[in-house]
C-alpha cells in the first residue's frame, strides 16, 4: 500500500521535495494549507506520516513545529536538511523591468530581501502561504507584472520560466525537516534524540540540568526555551544531543534529570541527517 505523507504545501514546493527524497518519488502526498493541518491529518488517519519543516538554518527553529509535537505527542523517526535554492519565477518574456508585485511566502521573500532590494526595489512583496502555490497563482493571472519565488521545480511543474536562480542572499540556506510517525520505533542507527525538558523553576536548575550532559560527555546541538502557555515567564526547553534514547548512557542521563526534579518527553529518536543539494 502506498505511503501518505501529509505535507504543508503543494506539489512541487519545498516540503514536497523533501518528503520524496526521504520516502521516494513515488509516495502519496497529502497537501494541507497549514502546519495545524499536516498534524490533523496524521491523527485522523487522513495520513500515514507527516513531512515538516523544523528549522532554518538562516531564520532559526519554526516555532509552531515544536508546539505541535507537544500537542499531538507524535515520534520525530528522522532528519533531512535540504539546501534551499530560490527562483524568481514568471511568464516567458517577462524582463525584471517589467514586474511590479512578487508572491511567495514569507521566509522565502526574507532569504531573498537583498536581490529583490537592488533588482526589484519598487515591486511590491506579497505574502502567500506556500511557495509553489505563488508560483500556480502567476500562472492563472498570466500577468507578466507577477512573479514568484520558489523552486525550480515548481517553474517545471507549471510551465513558466526561471527569471533568476539562487536569488537567496545567502547560499548555505538549508532547512532541516522531519519525519513524524504516529507511534514510537527507534532504528538501529539512531544516534540523535529530541526531547524536551521542564526543570523547577529556581536559581541554577537550567545550570544543574545541562551539568548532567556534560558529566556524561554528551553533546548538544540545539537548546532552545519556549514559555509554558498558563504560567507567565515559566519555560519549557527543547534540545537535541547526539545519543539513541536506548543507549544505557542516555537512559543513565533521563534517570538523573528526573532526580533533580525535571519533566522529560521524548520526541523521537533516529539517525542524524546530512546537508543535502
Amino acid at each position: 500500500m502506498q505511503t501518505r505523507v501529509a505535507i504543508q504545501g503543494q506539489q512541487a514546493s519545498f516540503h514536497d521535495i523533501a518528503a520524496r527524497r526521504f520516502l521516494g518519488a513515488d509516495v502519496k502526498i497529502v497537501n494541507c494549507e497549514t502546519f495545524e493541518a499536516t498534524f490533523a491529518a496524521l491523527a485522523s488517519g487522513k495520513a500515514d506520516k507527516i513531512v515538516v519543516a523544523l528549522e532554518n538554518s538562516l531564520f532559526g527553529s519554526i516555532n509552531q513545529t515544536y508546539d505541535l509535537l507537544l500537542k499531538y505527542k507524535f515520534w520525530i523517526a528522522g532528519e533531512l536538511y535540504l539546501h534551499i535554492k530560490q527562483c524568481l519565477i514568471g511568464l516567458p518574456g517577462t524582463k525584471l523591468s517589467d514586474i511590479t508585485e512578487v508572491y511567495s511566502q514569507l521566509p522565502a521573500l526574507a532569504q531573498c530581501e537583498t536581490f529583490l532590494d537592488t533588482k526589484l526595489p519598487h515591486a511590491k512583496r506579497i505574502e502567500q502561504h506556500d511557495t509553489a502555490a505563488s508560483v500556480a497563482v502567476v500562472k492563472a493571472w498570466n500577468d507578466p507584472h507577477k512573479v514568484a519565488i520558489a523552486s525550480a521545480e515548481a517553474a517545471q511543474l507549471h510551465g513558466l520560466k526561471v527569471l533568476a536562480q539562487e536569488i537567496e542572499t545567502y547560499k548555505h540556506n538549508y532547512t532541516r525537516f522531519v519525519l513524524i510517525e504516529k507511534t514510537k520505533s527507534v532504528s538501529k542507527s539512531a544516534n540523535k534524540t529530541s526531547m524536551v525538558i521542564t526543570t523547577d523553576h529556581k536559581p541554577g536548575a537550567l545550570y544543574s540540568a545541562l551539568g548532567v550532559f556534560a558529566g556524561s560527555q554528551m553533546n548538544l546541538t540545539k537548546l532552545q526555551s519556549r514559555p509554558i502557555m498558563g504560567k507567565a515567564w515559566h519555560y519549557l526547553f527543547y534540545l537535541d544531543v547526539d545519543a539513541a534514547v536506548e543507549t544505557v548512557e542516555f537512559k543513565a542521563v533521563l534517570k538523573s534529570l528526573k532526580k533533580q526534579g525535571c519533566q522529560v518527553t521524548i520526541l523521537g529518536s533516529y539517525q542524524a541527517g546530512r546537508e543535502t543539494q
